[in-house]
């Protein structure tokens, strides 16, 4: 038997963590708010890093994320409707779909250092992408897609939630934990809408 390993967790609340691998039956579905330790991505850190001190990132995953976690819980309440075969693809589903999810940007690693004009950037960024989902429900989608974007909408801030100025103030080396969690929110979403486009 091998030692067992403790280390915290970089999310709180506390809750079960579960090991995967690459054909673990939820693999697929696991892209929804995590970060990915000793992968080949430079921006990732880490497992000496994670397990240390050494990852820039810690402080801002540390931090709680409840817009992202309630668009995680839209997200896989949706999959799961595609896995029973339950949605029913609207005619223009597929193609605002498209549109919307090119509209958006990933959410930066959370050891990116920023200044004023990168926080003042993904601000915009994050503004031009809850326009565009406003748009979007003004399109010729199906009824499911449609309440979809909605229930979206209604979970994630209104523009005047996140005025740029307040975000600026709260960030520091590291991006203000409030938009980095309306950026992981956005993610989610975006992810949403490329398991619509392949529908």
């Amino acid at each position: 038997m091998g030692e067992e390993v403790k280390d915290e967790h970089a999310y709180p609340p506390p809750h079960p963590v579960e090991i995967l691998w690459e054909h673990s039956e939820v693999w697929e579905r696991i892209d929804i708010d995590f970060i990915q330790v000793d992968s080949d991505i430079s921006s990732d850190p880490s497992l000496a890093e994670y397990a240390g001190d050494d990852w820039a990132g810690r402080p801002l995953a540390l931090q709680a994320r409840p817009i992202a976690r309630a668009v995680a819980e839209i997200v896989t309440r949706v999959e799961d409707t595609f896995a029973a075969g339950e949605w029913q693809v609207g005619a223009g589903d597929v193609a605002v779909a498209e549109q919307i999810a090119k509209a958006m940007d990933s959410a930066p690693p959370p050891g990116v250092l920023v200044d004023e004009g990168a926080v003042r950037a993904r601000s915009a960024a994050v503004l031009a992408a809850l326009e565009r989902l406003h748009l979007a429900t003004a399109e010729p989608v199906g009824e499911n897609f449609r309440a979809v974007l909605e229930e979206v909408l209604r979970t994630l801030p209104s523009p005047s939630d996140v005025p740029a100025a307040a975000l600026v103030a709260e960030s520091g080396p590291l991006a203000s934990a409030r938009l980095w969690d309306v950026e992981r929110a956005l993610r989610l979403v975006q992810h949403l809408l490329n398991q619509v486009s392949f529908r």
